[in-house]
């Protein structure tokens, strides 16, 4: 049975990589990265692939951490270090770890709307 309800930074969530398991806190998710059928996972200590798309993850995360930058990359706010402007309406992110996103065109009045006062 499918779970749909949102989680919070706090929960717990059990990654699943083939025979790999790791049990990570959602808050140290930093970047979840679309791999066909399945996401790259990183967080604090390292990366897995799990068998999960964005479309799923993006459901049951919550919104108010997880911003979807565009069809590639679902990023945890709380671990961006720096926002750079990209002409007038487009943002590139610098993720804490160094990694940088590029939000989408499309997304980018979302993340004005959510991020700024």
């Amino acid at each position: 049975m499918e779970h749909t309800h949102k989680l919070s930074p706090t929960d717990k969530v059990l990654l699943y990589d083939g025979d790999k398991c790791k049990l990570v806190s959602l808050g140290d998710v930093r970047i979840f990265e679309t791999c066909g059928n399945y996401s790259k996972t990183y967080f604090n200590n390292g990366m897995l692939i799990i068998n999960r798309t964005l479309n799923y993850l993006e459901s049951r995360l919550p919104d108010d951490y997880f911003f979807r930058a565009n069809r590639q990359y679902i990023i945890n706010l709380t671990h961006v270090s720096n926002v750079v402007p990209v002409c007038h309406s487009a943002f590139r992110i610098i993720m804490n770890c160094g990694k940088e996103i590029e939000i989408s065109r499309r997304r980018s009045q979302l993340f004005r709307d959510t991020l700024i006062l």
